[in-house]
């Protein structure tokens, strides 16, 4: 059986290269988070959007049109379409999280979190920010973390990759060592 992100994944990648070709990637990013806070903010519409509708593909048409038609690009007034026609109107925020994920690969852009154990100084998280963005590139987006579990040091979490200079990391690492 297919999960509901699965399933909305070839419509998050396909609405990435129409807005893409288009030139329109912007303007649909931001109908994505216009969408997103619409379902966090609004349970009438994740009820409407949860609902069945038996209708000719013409009415989810209609129906996309009555809610966003005049505020919507057109690639993503017909992936609506699409998903409502299909019963997938449900999955908004699995579509928002994987076109996120899409529209970050097309754009070149990169979140790196740097997750300390305990609050850093103003000048070692600039040193840092400045050394993230000269590693990854000028459209990374930086977040700053604390966990404490970590004991002491850093972990640098960027895309699939981690980083980890923390004391429970090396103390983890030095368990494994010896588990053999």
């Amino acid at each position: 059986m297919v999960n509901e992100e699965e399933a909305v994944r070839p419509y998050a990648r396909a609405l990435v290269q129409a807005a893409r070709d288009l030139g329109c990637l912007g303007r649909v990013r931001e109908d994505m988070e216009a969408l997103a806070a619409q379902w966090e903010g609004s349970k009438p519409f994740r009820d409407w959007a949860r609902a069945f509708h038996s209708l000719p593909r013409a009415g989810h048409r209609e129906q996309v049109d009555a809610l966003w038609g005049e505020t919507m690009a057109p690639p993503t007034l017909a992936l609506l379409e699409a998903l409502s026609a299909n019963g997938l109107m449900g999955a908004v925020p699995s579509l928002v999280k994987s076109f996120r994920r899409f529209a970050d690969k097309a754009e070149g852009r990169l979140d790196v979190a740097l997750v300390f154990a305990a609050p850093p100084s103003p000048t070692t998280e600039a040193g840092l920010r400045e050394k993230a963005l000269a590693a990854y590139g000028p459209k990374t987006r930086i977040t700053v973390e604390t966990d404490p579990r970590l004991g002491a040091g850093l972990v640098v979490r960027a895309g699939h990759t981690q980083i980890d200079g923390s004391l429970a990391g090396r103390l983890r690492r030095l368990r494994q060592a010896f588990a053999i």
